[in-house]
C-alpha cells in the first residue's frame, strides 16, 4: 500500500490530481491521439474538483483528511470508478467528518 505524498498533488483549475506512482497505476497506451513521449507514462489520477470558493470543505481539509486516512490504492478503490463521490469517500471511512465541517462553518456565520 502506497501512502499520499502531499508534494506529489497538483492543482489546477479547480482540479486537485495525484501524480504519484502507486500499484496498479494507469498508463498511457501508444494509440491514435496519444503523443508518444506520453507512451508508458502514468496517468494522473484525478483525486476531486472544488469548484467555488468560499465553502466548507476546503482543498486543505480535504487532502489533510485524505492522507490521514488512506493509502492511494484505498482511495481508487473506494471511489469505485468514479461512482463516488469524494467528500462521500472519506465519510464512509470517517462517519460525519464533512458534517461537522459544515456545522462548524454554519455556526461561524451565525446560520444555525
Amino acid at each position: 500500500m502506497t501512502q499520499f505524498d502531499k508534494s506529489k498533488f497538483s492543482f489546477h483549475g479547480g482540479y486537485l490530481t495525484y501524480t504519484g506512482n502507486y500499484v496498479g497505476r494507469p498508463v498511457y497506451e501508444n494509440k491514435p491521439n496519444i503523443h508518444p513521449s506520453n507512451v508508458g507514462r502514468g496517468i494522473d489520477l484525478f483525486i476531486a474538483r472544488f469548484k467555488y470558493s468560499g465553502t466548507p470543505i476546503t482543498k486543505a481539509k480535504f487532502v489533510k483528511e485524505l492522507v490521514k486516512n488512506f493509502t492511494v490504492e484505498e482511495y481508487v478503490a473506494a471511489r469505485n470508478g468514479h461512482e463516488v463521490a469524494p467528500t462521500r469517500v472519506l465519510d464512509n471511512k470517517n462517519p460525519g467528518w464533512s458534517e461537522g465541517i459544515v456545522n462548524a462553518w454554519r455556526e461561524k456565520r451565525g446560520m444555525k
